[in-house]
C-alpha cells in the first residue's frame, strides 16, 4: 500500500463540466449553457497551456456549428491535445431502458460526428450520470472504438465494489478496462477538500489516479466565469 502522501503518487486533475442540456430547462437554455461552458473551457486553456478539458456529447458539439469561430477553437484545442473528446455517443444516454441497436446508433452516429467536427473519434466511453449498466455495455463501448470506461454510478454506497478500477466482463466475454469515479464534478473553490476524497478513493496499489474538476449546469472549470443561472439548476 502507497502512503496517500507519498511522493510517487501522481494525481491528474482533469478538466471537467457536467452539462444535463435539457435538465430544468429548455434546448435553448442548454445551448447557451454548453456555449458558455465551452468559452470558459478554452480560455482556461489558453491561461493554462498544461490543462486539457474532457467533454462528451456530440450533439452539444453539432449545436456549436451555430458558432463556427468557437468550435474552431475547440477543434484546435483537440488538434494539439488539450481538449479531449469522450463518451463517442450522441449525448450521454440511459442505459437502462434503452434498445441495445438505439445505443448502438448513439455510437455510429456519435463518432462520426465527432471525426467531422473534431477530427477525432473518442476512446474513452463516459457515462459519469447513468444510474445503472446492462451486461451488454461492455460489447457495445468496444463495438463503438471504446476500450475503455470512466462511470460514476452506482456510488459506493449504492454498490460495493471489489475496486475502483477494474476489468469489466461483458455478458459476450467482451472486456474493458473500467474506472469509477468519487465525482464527475468538484469545484475549484474546493478543490483540496476533492483531492482529500479521491486519496482515499484511488485504489490503494496504484501510483496513478484520477479526478474531475469543473462546475455542473451552469458551469465549467472556472465558476467565476459564468453567468447564475437563470432558473434552478444542480
Amino acid at each position: 500500500m502507497i502512503n496517500p502522501r507519498s511522493k510517487a503518487l501522481t494525481f491528474h486533475l482533469i478538466g471537467h463540466a457536467h452539462i444535463d442540456p435539457v435538465w430544468l430547462w429548455d434546448w435553448r437554455e442548454g445551448h447557451e449553457t454548453v456555449k458558455a461552458t465551452f468559452r470558459s473551457a478554452l480560455d482556461r486553456l489558453k491561461e493554462n497551456p498544461d490543462m486539457v478539458f474532457v467533454h462528451s456529447s456530440a450533439a452539444q458539439y453539432a449545436w456549436m456549428e451555430a458558432h463556427p469561430q468557437l468550435l474552431a477553437e475547440v477543434r484546435d484545442a483537440v488538434q494539439r491535445g488539450q481538449w479531449e473528446p469522450v463518451g463517442g455517443w450522441w449525448v450521454e444516454p440511459d442505459v437502462n431502458l434503452a434498445h441495445g441497436e438505439a445505443l448502438a446508433r448513439q455510437a455510429l452516429i456519435g463518432q462520426r460526428t465527432f471525426e467531422r467536427l473534431l477530427g477525432k473519434r473518442a476512446r474513452v466511453g463516459f457515462l459519469p450520470d447513468s444510474f445503472g449498466h446492462p451486461g451488454t455495455l461492455p460489447q457495445l463501448l468496444r463495438q463503438s472504438g471504446l476500450d475503455s470506461f470512466v462511470f460514476m454510478r452506482p456510488s459506493a454506497g449504492e454498490l460495493d465494489l471489489p475496486a475502483n478500477l477494474f476489468t469489466w466482463v461483458g455478458a459476450d466475454g467482451s472486456r474493458v478496462l473500467s474506472a469509477r469515479l468519487e465525482c464527475y464534478n468538484s469545484s475549484p473553490n474546493q478543490i483540496y477538500t476533492s483531492l482529500e476524497r479521491n486519496l482515499a478513493w484511488r485504489p490503494s496499489q496504484l501510483t496513478n489516479w484520477l479526478g474531475l474538476f469543473g462546475v455542473g449546469n451552469h458551469g465549467g472549470p472556472n465558476p467565476q466565469s459564468h453567468r447564475q443561472p437563470a432558473r434552478t439548476g444542480r
